[in-house]
């Protein structure tokens, strides 16, 4: 008898833990909070005649550990990327550019670079912000021009 109430109490821990997760999963990660609340469910609902080892709930903080440092270098990288990325395209300052923006042409001289919405935008000399993939050609100031 107490075989089918501990295959009850599993049953029941595994689905209390699995709808975390799936509330936990429109979230953009795991957070410390909520793998806290994912291990103490476990704890709440474990069956008291078979229990969780120790190596077990070792082995998920070493996991979580391991999680939110591949997270934070994920994050490292991305700001590194977006600042290379940004330097990387200093050199339009002071060239011309051709943009079409909704049908229009626009022309202009880039006046500075800059990132906004994760984009790459210019700034003319007249204020204008462009976005990088709006730009259809390069030159230099009074030069020949390059397609882009």
């Amino acid at each position: 008898m107490s075989d089918i109430a501990g295959v009850g109490a599993v049953q029941n821990s595994q689905y209390k833990i699995e709808t975390e997760r799936a509330s936990l999963a429109g979230n953009d990660g795991l957070g410390q909070d909520a793998f806290f609340k994912i291990l103490i469910t476990q704890l709440q609902n474990q069956d008291p005649l078979d229990p969780m080892e120790d190596k077990e709930f070792i082995s998920q903080m070493a996991e979580f550990s391991s999680l939110e440092k591949v997270e934070k270098i994920y994050g490292m990288l991305e700001q590194q990327f977006n600042v290379n990325q940004l330097a990387g395209q200093a050199d339009l300052i002071g060239k011309e550019i051709t943009a079409e923006i909704e049908g229009v042409e626009l022309k202009g001289t880039v006046d500075g670079v800059k990132s906004k919405d994760e984009q790459i935008w210019v700034v003319l000399e007249n204020g204008s912000e462009i976005r990088m993939d709006h730009l259809t050609a390069i030159s230099k100031a009074g030069g020949s021009e390059e397609e882009v």
